[in-house]
């Protein structure tokens, strides 16, 4: 048997096992019209296509708001709730953002733009928390100038920038620190407990009259799905704040979990997975989203602990601050993306498919588990794809294995769950990018427009891009002049 009869038995074996079930369309709230295509918020996203062309982004303004009510809600048996931040980098949509504030949501910010955006979206500064591994000056001193509600230190380093910088102003800002808990990923990040490092950090931080320290801050490098994971950062972070009770007699106002609450439908693509579809069309199996923590049993069970920590100490209970993203919006947008041609087949026996959206709007895809479906299915029969982005690179292979209805060009796709990370990653990549919009009840909103050829050179001179130099002719010499 040669390596190609090998590789082609072994892809049969590889496929043969049961794949998870699909999930229900149910499971994001679309429901299929008489003909089969699909809605979202009551529209059809075919005509969402014609209207504002492919790719699109497209937002459930209902589930949305809907999300930001979970994480606003008190569970039950909690004597108080927890104050959400939504994490800006996660999707900095600006109407996005306003929508999220409307609901009663605050502010994380992780560097200058974002602070700028939240200002000028009106956020009010106490309803800001300014996380971030590098803050620059010119940030520190306008956070201060404004009164945010919260400033995280991220480490022993930017305690003399923010003290020295408040001084100066005669103020007194309100700050945190950032740990790293025992098993945690620190990096450029934090200060670690184990070692003494936070303990240090505070004693520092403490010494200095310019600053008010009220807060501790962790935020897990990974994800949380399951208590376990929750706990592994709720425990130490509750242990030390006995530490610095009992060591520096520090009541702290603020406890700020950070986030990276997982999405149920979104789950990392593990190695094995990926070259199982790559190498022998298989396609990846998700994660069940009924294992994966809820936002109420998130809540419940952080909340609840904290509450039984204070009372247990005979202390006032701290106010806990969160910083959800992907939880919060991660499953509240998708991609629709059409197919610009369609392929043969490949020695696995998956068809090739090019579409119009790839790394370039949807950098997370072949790194983690996203949904497909198809907007308008031609028949119940499906076979097996490859489906790649339109950009001129071997890299962009979004899907090495997925089944769906034949597929001819022209055909919607809907790539699911892209409301944490595609929109702030996103490139042009010689191409432009998508508007977005949302959609409520029948009615759409166009959130942001598409970009243009002409946004992609706005800012390198009309001019030179429409009339360029001969090459070899210096600028402002007579032959430039004259081309």
């Amino acid at each position: 048997m040669n390596r190609q009869e090998l590789k082609h038995v072994l892809g049969r074996v590889a496929r043969a096992f049961p794949r998870a079930r699909r999930w229900p369309l149910s499971t994001w709230g679309l429901t299929r019209d008489e003909t089969g295509e699909l809605k979202r918020g009551g529209v059809a996203l075919g005509e969402l296509l014609e209207r504002y062309r492919s790719p699109l982004y497209v937002v459930d303004q209902a589930r949305l708001d809907g999300n930001a009510a979970r994480f606003l809600a008190t569970p039950l048996g909690c004597a108080r709730g927890a104050e959400p931040y939504y994490s800006y980098k996660t999707n900095p949509v600006p109407r996005v953002l306003q929508r999220l504030h409307q609901q009663g949501v605050g502010a994380e910010v992780a560097s200058p733009y974002e602070l700028w955006l939240a200002l000028e979206l009106g956020v009010p500064p106490a309803a800001i928390v300014f996380d971030a591994p590098a803050k620059t000056p010119d940030a520190v001193a306008l956070a201060i100038d404004r009164g945010i509600g919260l400033i995280n230190l991220n480490g022993r380093p930017e305690i003399a920038l923010v003290a020295e910088l408040a001084r100066a102003r005669h103020k007194r800002p309100r700050v945190g620190l950032r740990v790293v808990v025992p098993g945690g990923r620190a990096g450029q990040f934090g200060e670690r407990i184990e070692t003494g490092a936070a303990l240090e950090a505070f004693r520092e931080a403490q010494a200095r009259p310019e600053l008010d320290v009220v807060g501790l801050h962790s935020h897990v490098n990974g994800e949380i799905a399951s208590t376990a994971a929750l706990e592994a950062l709720v425990n130490p972070m509750l242990t030390f704040t006995e530490q610095l009770r009992r060591e520096l007699g520090l009541e702290l106002e603020v406890l700020d979990f950070g986030g990276n609450l997982a999405c149920p439908t979104v789950s990392r693509l593990p190695e094995r997975a990926r070259r199982l579809a790559v190498t022998f069309g298989r396609e990846p199996d998700p994660r069940p989203p009924e294992s994966v923590l809820s936002i109420e049993d998130y809540l419940a069970q952080l909340i609840g602990q904290v509450e039984r920590h204070a009372s247990a100490h005979g202390v006032a209970r701290p106010r806990i601050f969160l910083e959800p993203g992907r939880a919060m919006t991660g499953d509240t947008m998708m991609l629709l993306t059409r197919v610009l041609s369609v392929r043969g087949r490949d020695e696995a026996g998956a068809t090739w498919a090019i579409l119009d959206a790839g790394i370039n709007v949807a950098e997370p895809v072949p790194h983690e588990y996203h949904h497909l479906l198809a907007v308008a299915p031609r028949s119940a029969e499906t076979q097996r794809y490859r489906l790649t982005g339109p950009s001129c690179t071997m890299g962009d292979l979004l899907y090495p294995a997925w089944e769906l209805p034949e597929l001819a060009a022209g055909d919607a796709l809907a790539i699911m769950d892209t409301g944490a990370y595609f929109v702030p990653l996103s490139t042009c990549f010689s191409f432009a990018r998508p508007a977005i919009v949302s959609v409520h009840d029948g009615q759409v909103e166009e959130l942001r427009r598409a970009e243009t050829f002409e946004d992609l050179v706005a800012r390198d001179g009309v001019r030179d891009v429409r009339r360029p130099r001969p090459l070899g002719v210096p600028a402002g010499s007579r032959a430039d002049l004259r081309h």
